[in-house]
Parts: C-alpha cells; structure tokens; sequence
C-alpha cells in the first residue's frame, strides 16, 4: 500500500494527523539534535494548522508556542544544555540502547543501522548524535514520512515499532517531567500527545 492511497472509512483523527506528522518529526528533530536556533524558535512561536487536531494535541501545541514566546533563546540554550549535554552528560540520555539495555551504542543502535542499510538512508557527514538518539529517529522517521520518498505504510510502522515504540514514549514523558525547564517541558508534552497519536495513526495503516 502506497503513502498515496487512502484508507475507507477513515477515523475523524486519520487525516488531520496525516497532514502534520512529518512536520512534527521535523520540529522535533529540530528541537532535540542540537540547541534550538533563533529561526527554528520562530518556527515554534508561529506553529499551527489548519486541521482539526485533538483538544489534548491543541492544547500541547499552544503550550508550545506560549513556552517559544516566553522562553529568551539563552534559556532555552541552557535548558538544552542541562538536559541533554551537562558534565559528562545531561540529566536526560535521549538514546533507544540507554532507554533499553541501560548501555550507550548498544543492540539497538546496531539493529537501526542494519534497518538504514537495507531502506537505503546514509548518515549525513555533520551527523554527531548516534542514529539511537530521539532527534535521529525523529529525523528519520520524517524522511520515511515524507511522501516523494514513497515508502510504504508498513515499512513506516515495521521501522517505528521495531525502534521507536518501545521507548520513546517514556522517553517524552520524562522531558515532560523535567524540573525548571518551562521550554522542554512543553516540548515534552508535545512529543508525547504525538508519538500517542503517532502510535494509533501506524496501526490503522496495517491492520
């Protein structure tokens, strides 16, 4: 089934979530991969559509825009710098091998590169983070996403469940419960009513 074919009888949810997910892996890469540019936080602050999204992912997305706007760009530096870089490292260890075996570049990231191998998707030369890195996957998955790449709905869902789904959500929920980070703390609760809607959104494709 191609990303171009649509289902019957299609939830209410299906279409408005189409429309912004690889968007919202895009922001998210964005976000997590490196400390948020001035252009990127103007992105943030004038981020919205046109769909008829969820109330908890309407609410998600103003809390987003409310934190760009009233977070200075140093804070959010610093805020990203606590979290994810620190002394050593950050009080957050945004990788899949860490989430799952408590080791870092472990099984998990050898089994993503094996499945970038075979999709055909090369790491970029300015890449730093491991592919197990949340924003990599966020980023991977948006080019899977990206329809003119034209890969299949199951092997979209076979990727994010076999890398993604164990993990990532939990992943969120704890930036979301980070103290004294008004910035990711939004960025948190975005990331999980996504990746929730994300979820529902693979399954309907390959049931």
């Amino acid at each position: 089934m191609k990303q171009s074919v649509v289902a019957q009888n299609q939830p209410q949810w299906y279409a408005p979530h189409a429309h912004i997910r690889m968007d919202s892996y895009v922001l998210l890469a964005a976000l997590l991969t490196d400390t948020p540019s001035e252009n990127v936080i103007e992105l943030v602050q004038n981020l919205g559509w046109d769909e008829d999204l969820s109330e908890k992912m309407n609410h998600a997305l103003a809390a987003l825009n409310h934190a760009g706007t009233t977070c200075s760009l140093n804070t959010i530096a610093e805020e990203y710098h606590r979290l994810f870089v620190g002394l050593g490292h950050g009080e957050l260890l945004p990788y899949g091998s860490w989430y799952l075996e408590k080791m870092i570049q472990s099984t998990p990231l050898a089994a993503i590169r094996s499945d970038l191998t075979r999709l055909g998707i090369v790491r970029q030369a300015d890449s730093f983070e491991p592919e197990d890195h949340a924003g990599a996957l966020c980023e991977i998955m948006a080019l899977l996403s990206y329809p003119g790449n034209e890969i299949q709905d199951y092997e979209q869902a076979v990727f994010f469940n076999q890398h993604l789904s164990s993990w990532i959500p939990r992943f969120f929920t704890d930036l979301q419960a980070v103290k004294k980070s008004e910035f990711y703390r939004a960025v948190g609760e975005f990331g999980c009513c996504f990746i929730e809607g994300e979820i529902e959104y693979l399954q309907y494709l390959i049931e």
